[in-house]
């Protein structure tokens, strides 16, 4: 009941900040995302406090919309106005309105073909229609570059608090639930999220966002820049996510390649590795035993979890071989894989444990390919108009993309709005460094 109450109090003073100004509720979102652990129902509809968070900016801001921008809600009238200012009502660019079209389909034909139709409704919108709803609002309100600093920095916050939370669990074991990560010389951090890998998945593109703050020298806030990345490199470290630290690799190597001035030290940097590689037999035997071990169908108890992973990779590309059009569809990925399950004392996980994958067994063919337009779309918009901010996003997207190839880096409710949020922050610095801005008659304008 007191929990209910608390619950309560708090949307209403989010209600009535946000009404104060967009921007407010945008901000608490952002800094936010770990509520989504916070769950409750609403009337008989299970939701997450960061759910409800996004429905009340939601509808604020179409309120104030239409209060603003004349926005009309009988169809036809809206129709007709968009038809005649286009520019008024859609500040994203036409390079990535198709692929987001065309994912939103895929999933709700994935909701309604799917074998468990209110688990799916569950994945559907939390998973995509929130983030999307975030995204619209995020790409309307924000046209500053200020504001962009903001959202970075309050992200950055959020890594803040998981990495003191991490300090805590390392020193002292304190609240970590499974006993193997407890002990400490097994100790592996689960802060807020109960299991390490999420602590990683979120806070790794977070820590490359953030450097892009080192490089301005009126930087006022250069000490908590600092602390963010030092936080976030320990409490990745201390989650003990491999594919975290080779995704944080990729993402800092892509950021130096970006950049014209560092771009022959990141060429040489990786000549250089790949020289150390080639010429330090004890690795290449290491890495051929690994391979050798991973392609065995029946794994013995003590599999690592990079054979786990590539044996359910296996089993996934079976599967989908045999349904490639429609996947599993949205939350049905562990009852369609059993048939194809070879090791019985391994457990069948929610999702395949790869980013592409991922996508093709929820959303079918169609979710595949439309994520695939999307990310093309997200790094020819990125790389249009000049270099800035631009290069720190496209390389925290890098971190998410390469931890994908052996993780879950989307099907999260934190994790999809991060995706989502990396887009729209990725739009508005195009808005922005195009020399466009929206202003208030709601007009994407040249400046």
């Amino acid at each position: 009941m007191y929990t209910y109450l608390l619950i309560i109090l708090f949307l209403i003073i989010f209600t009535l900040l946000t009404w104060k100004n967009v921007r407010w509720g945008l901000f608490l979102i952002t800094a936010l995302l770990p509520v989504y652990l916070i769950r409750f129902s609403l009337i008989t509809m299970p939701t997450t406090l960061l759910e409800a968070m996004i429905w009340i900016l939601f509808i604020i801001w179409l309120v104030k919309m239409k209060k603003w921008y004349g926005l009309s809600f009988n169809p036809v009238i809206w129709l007709r106005n968009l038809k005649k200012k286009k520019s008024a009502y859609n500040p994203i660019p036409k390079i990535i309105r198709l692929p987001i079209v065309l994912l939103l389909v895929a999933t709700t034909v994935a909701m309604w073909s799917a074998p468990d139709l209110r688990a799916a409704g569950g994945i559907w919108k939390a998973y995509f229609i929130d983030p999307i709803m975030f995204l619209i609002v995020l790409v309307y309100t924000i046209n500053t570059k200020e504001d962009l600093k903001n959202i970075i920095r309050l992200l950055g916050l959020t890594v803040l608090a998981i990495g003191i939370f991490a300090l805590i669990q390392k020193l002292t074991g304190a609240l970590i639930p499974n006993p193997f990560w407890a002990t400490e010389e097994t100790r592996r951090i689960t802060t807020f999220f109960g299991y390490p890998n999420a602590n990683a998945l979120l806070v790794a593109p977070i820590i490359i966002l953030t450097l892009i703050n080192l490089f301005n020298k009126k930087n006022k806030y250069l000490l908590l820049d600092i602390l963010i990345i030092i936080f976030g490199l320990l409490t990745v470290i201390w989650s003990g996510s491999t594919g975290a630290l080779i995704g944080l690799t990729a993402g800092s190597l892509a950021l130096l390649i970006f950049y014209p001035k560092t771009r022959l030290t990141a060429l040489l940097i990786i000549l250089a590795f790949s020289l150390g590689c080639n010429f330090y037999p004890a690795f290449k035997e290491k890495v051929s035993n690994q391979l050798a071990i991973a392609s065995q169908i029946h794994l013995p108890l003590g599999a690592t979890d990079l054979h786990i992973r590539m044996q359910q990779w296996r089993e996934t590309w079976i599967m989908l071989k045999d349904q490639p059009i429609l996947g599993s569809r949205l939350a049905g990925y562990q009852t369609a894989v059993t048939p194809y399950h070879q090791n019985d004392h391994v457990e069948i996980y929610l999702y395949p444990h790869n980013f592409f994958l991922n996508f093709w067994a929820e959303t079918g063919l169609l979710g595949l390919i439309a994520v695939i337009w999307l990310l093309i779309a997200f790094f020819r918009l990125s790389y249009k108009k000049g270099l800035g901010l631009n290069i720190c996003l496209a390389s925290a997207m890098i971190v998410v993309l390469v931890h994908g190839l052996v993780d879950v880096p989307y099907f999260k409710n934190d994790l999809s709005v991060l995706f989502w949020l990396l887009i729209g922050l990725t739009i508005i610095d195009y808005n922005l460094r195009r020399g466009a801005r929206v202003v208030e008659s709601g007009a994407l304008e040249k400046r």
